[in-house]
Formats: structure tokens, sequence, C-alpha cells
């Protein structure tokens, strides 16, 4: 019997991941995809045409997963909302998790790409954090400028001197800090924003699923966990 389409989506791309952490982007093949998920390698190309695709999905879950783990930690207070913390986050998140890296630190010589991480997502926070008076009066394409520059040079000296991590988080995060959050916020401001914050990431959340396997009737069941409900207070 056949098995279910959910199923054979999750199970294709889970043996995908494996098989990309396994042998690494360039000699994986889908054969191998294929032979690890159970089923036929025209089955894999019905899903994903090519690797590249494969690969991309493969990693807009990762993200999807990165993003909800920020979420839930921003909503039971396990991380502050200030673009330090934020920041400290996702920069150990990737040093964690290196598939993810090119997402951020982009390819050399390539024009930036809005929609991938941390481009359009990053810019919806900065903007309703600033809307709440959490950040100083800068424009936003300047903190987002040094939100990235933070990100990528923490990241590159993170990877190339793994036992310096906790000193680049700690200077990361006090840098991005002092340099455009206001000193003087009240937790009611805080407590007005996040709402607003964790509706944007899980915004993101759902176009990361979405994107990573588009018209198929099981895209849902692909999400990290159920998409929190919210109510008005």
């Amino acid at each position: 019997m056949a098995r279910p389409v959910q199923d054979r989506t999750e199970g294709i791309l889970a043996a995908a991941r494996a098989q990309f952490r396994l042998d690494g982007a360039e000699q994986t093949t889908v054969d191998a995809v294929a032979v690890r998920a159970g089923v036929g390698k025209g089955t894999v190309f019905l899903y994903w045409p090519t690797k590249a695709r494969l690969r991309d999905a493969v990693l807009q879950l990762e993200l999807a997963k990165l993003m909800a783990d920020l979420a839930d930690d921003l909503r039971t207070g396990a991380t502050q909302l200030t673009v330090g913390r934020v920041v400290r986050r996702e920069i150990l998140a990737v040093l964690e998790n290196p598939d993810l890296a090119p997402h951020v630190l982009g390819v050399p010589g390539a024009a930036p790409d809005p929609e991938r991480f941390p481009g359009d997502p990053l810019h919806r926070v900065i903007t309703i954090m600033q809307a709440h008076g959490l950040l100083r009066d800068t424009p936003t394409s300047e903190i987002v400028a040094g939100f990235e520059t933070v990100m990528k040079g923490s990241l590159t000296l993170g990877f190339a001197a793994p036992e310096r991590m906790e000193t680049l988080l700690d200077a990361a995060e006090r840098l991005l800090d002092s340099t455009y959050s206001r000193p003087d916020v009240a937790p009611a401001d805080v407590v007005a924003a996040l709402p607003e914050v964790l509706g944007a990431l899980e915004d993101t959340i759902d176009q990361l699923v979405e994107a990573a396997a588009p018209d198929r009737p099981t895209t849902a069941v692909l999400r990290p966990r159920e998409r929190p409900v919210t109510t008005d207070a």
C-alpha cells in the first residue's frame, strides 16, 4: 500500500537532511536520498525538481525551526526582547547548526536577497520595536546594516575560533544594545511590542514552510509546531 502523501513528504525531507549532513551538499545524490527515504528517485523529483531545490527546502524548514524556537523563547521570557539578546540567540543557533550559515552570511559577491533570512523578517521586527519606542531614533536601514554586520562578523569569527564563542556573543549583544536600544525602555512598552514581534515571526515560519513544500496538501504538517493562538488582552 502506498504511503500517504504527508508521510512521503516528511520522509523525503528527513532523509535529505540526514544525507546532506552525512555527505555534504556537493556529494549528496538524489539517489542516496531516495534510498534512505524508501522511495523511488522519481518520487523525490516529483516533489522537488532539482537537488538544489530539495536542499533549499531542508534549509527553509531548519530556518522555520530556528524562528519557532526564538518565538517560543520570547513568549516564555527565556529570551528578552532586545536587539542584542535576539542577535545573540540567533548567532548561537547558527553556530550550532552551520548548515544555516549561507542564509546569514550570504553568497560572496551576490546581491542581497530580501526574502532570505534575515532580510524581510528582520526589517519587520525592527520596525515593530521602533514603533513601540524600544530602539533609538535611527534609520531602519542603518539598524539592519548594523544587525547584519555584527551577525556576519560574529559567525565568521565563531566558526574560525569556537573557543572564543562566549566572548563573541557577549560582545555582539553589548555592542548592539549600547548602539541601538533605548536605555530607558518601560516594561509596558516591551509587553505591548511582544505580540506584534511574535506575529511577525510566526508569519515568517508560515512563509518558510510554504516555500519548502509549495502546492502540497500537507504543508501544514511540516510546521515546527502549531501556530499559537493569540488572544486580545
